[in-house]
């Protein structure tokens, strides 16, 4: 059943520009910000240029030891996007914590941790029903890569103040018509 949440997100991680990371490659070597072996419940992890999403199995039934499984794989992915940073570019992170037993005690888990933002962006799914449940949440993957299909509008300035103001953009720049604008105000009214 795992596979079929690993493929559901595939699917929608590469319409939003992901990559995934083959298995057989190894995302932490000789890190010094996880100096241990690969992270034992690690599914998948995509990759993009702005933003890594890893995928973790939660396969616990008490609130305590899914919490201490969602911080081991935080600390992760973590060093993950430290060593993606190296260059100077920022990278968003995304754990997404998959839980196989889900019951009633890890409802306020899943409260809590998605309001956990430290370090990085966090989502819980978990099977339901009717399958895997909640995975259309996981914010990065709702960014289908449509920029090849959108088409430019002209903008088509409706006042003469509008034109005025666009023209003023054109030859000053936004820094310098900021500061123009900036001095005809009275901030001391």
């Amino acid at each position: 059943m795992m596979n079929k949440l690993i493929d559901a997100i595939n699917v929608r991680a590469q319409a939003a520009g992901f990559q995934l990371l083959d298995d057989s490659q190894a995302l932490l070597v000789n890190d010094d910000n996880w100096p241990e072996a690969q992270l034992e419940n690690r599914l998948s992890y995509w990759f993009s240029e702005f933003a890594s999403i890893l995928l973790v199995e939660i396969d616990c039934d008490t609130y305590a030891e899914a919490w201490n499984l969602s911080k081991r794989a935080e600390t992760y992915l973590d060093a993950a996007l430290v060593q993606r940073e190296k260059d100077g570019t920022f990278v968003d992170g995304y754990l997404v914590l998959a839980i196989t037993q889900m019951n009633d005690d890890l409802k306020p888990f899943i409260e809590e941790v998605e309001r956990d933002t430290r370090f990085v962006r966090k989502h819980v799914v978990y099977e339901g029903g009717y399958g895997w449940e909640r995975y259309e949440r996981i914010t990065p993957l709702g960014l289908v890569s449509s920029v090849d299909k959108v088409q430019g509008t002209e903008f088509i300035p409706d006042t003469e103040e509008s034109s005025r103001l666009l023209a003023s953009l054109a030859r000053l720049g936004s820094r310098e018509l900021a500061k123009a604008h900036g001095k005809e105000w009275d901030l001391n009214e």
